[in-house]
């Protein structure tokens, strides 16, 4: 499996008019889908691909909208210096809490810094943001006896 084989490079590819690059990286990702829905929604954006105008010109697909998280489950997304944090628990999570590993580069070096966020809601999205952020590691969970118990981790 090739790692930059994704829905965006398929973007990617379109936008730059290598029609057939995209359906063929779109194809790979609908044989490998784990899932009817995932692969119903490859397939559709096949079609649409096949059926409309061919070149650089054609209008490009929307972005791929992002499957709804399991219960429970957690998202990360990094764009520049700030970093997006979805999370999904059981309405049953006492005390839910986020703990987060943030790497930054720093002119002195690679630095690490955890994070142990209390959250109100067993759903929802922090955004944080940090300079020179460069990745995040994060988990969701419930804080018992002071103990962090992760049910989702990133």
């Amino acid at each position: 499996m090739n790692p930059f084989e994704t829905e965006t490079m398929a973007d990617l590819c379109l936008r730059q008019g290598h029609r057939d690059e995209a359906l063929a990286i779109l194809a790979r990702l609908a044989s490998r889908a784990t899932d009817d829905p995932t692969r119903s929604r490859l397939e559709q954006r096949i079609l649409t691909i096949e059926t409309g105008p061919p070149g650089p010109g054609a209008p490009t697909l929307p972005p791929a909208a992002e499957p709804q998280l399991p219960t429970p489950g957690i998202r990360t997304r990094l764009t520049d210096d700030t970093a997006t944090i979805e999370w999904r628990l059981p309405p049953t999570t006492a005390a839910p809490t986020l703990q987060l590993l943030l790497v930054s580069r720093t002119p002195a070096g690679i630095t690490t810094e955890s994070r142990s966020i209390p959250i109100d809601a067993n759903a929802g999205r922090l955004v944080v943001s940090l300079p020179g952020l460069h990745s995040i590691r994060a988990a969701a969970g419930s804080l018992t006896n002071g103990r962090f118990i992760p049910l989702a981790r990133s």
